[in-house]
């Protein structure tokens, strides 16, 4: 009955993450990147022809972006969950893979705010934007310290992955893990730090990597 009530819970929760994600993509989509912006971004570069048909192609695979969303999550929250429970077994801590996937759930909740930040901003305080200033947005990280198009294309990924936001997912990871772990919060931050951060440096490298090969 608790392992019932524990999956009913997950997938509750799982349910508005996804959700929520929609709503904003789609408000992102519809008042923030919208058809007029397209335009006058490569209004210069291609024919008005080619706009439409990049316009038509983007709204014909909209579903499709939707319905890959909960699946991309799933498999994102699998293999990082692989991720920590290796970390437990290292540390010799014990808890199970369905505890660790919904505490990644509820910590993405995280990454909800810079979309929330990004519709605020351009829908109310930057009103005069292009296209390139909505692709360059990441409030708190460390390419806003540098001209967004200016800089490398390889460099973009990292410079936008290592944000304060990142600083703030750790620490609710931690809280979350410290219920789980039976441990207190310094000791779970202290295992939540170098494993996730490892994970991460990982990931970095191989967009990075990825971002060089597919350039060149």
């Amino acid at each position: 009955m608790i392992h019932w009530k524990s999956s009913f819970n997950t997938l509750y929760i799982f349910s508005i993450l996804v959700l929520v994600s929609w709503v904003l993509i789609f408000l992102i989509e519809k008042t923030i990147v919208s058809e007029q912006l397209i335009i006058e971004y490569f209004d210069s570069q291609l024919s008005l022809k080619r706009i439409e048909q990049l316009i038509q192609s983007r709204n014909s695979g909209n579903w499709i972006r939707y319905a890959l969303l909960p699946i991309i999550y799933l498999i994102k929250f699998f293999f990082v969950s692989l991720w920590f429970l290796c970390g437990t077994i290292l540390y010799g801590y014990r808890t199970s893979l369905s505890q660790i996937f919904q505490i990644l759930i509820i910590s993405e909740f995280i990454w909800i705010v810079p979309l929330v930040l990004l519709l605020v901003w351009f829908g109310f305080i930057d009103t005069n934007y292009s296209l390139n200033d909505v692709q360059y947005f990441q409030p708190l990280s460390l390419l806003n310290l540098f001209d967004g198009p200016s800089v490398e294309t390889w460099l973009i990924f990292p410079l936008k992955a290592l944000n304060l936001f990142e600083i703030a997912y750790m620490i609710v990871l931690a809280l979350g893990l410290r219920k789980v772990l039976k441990r207190d919060f310094n000791s779970s931050l202290s295992f939540t730090v170098p494993v996730y951060g490892s994970g991460l440096i990982i990931w970095i490298i191989l967009i990075t990597f990825l971002s060089i090969n597919l350039s060149t």
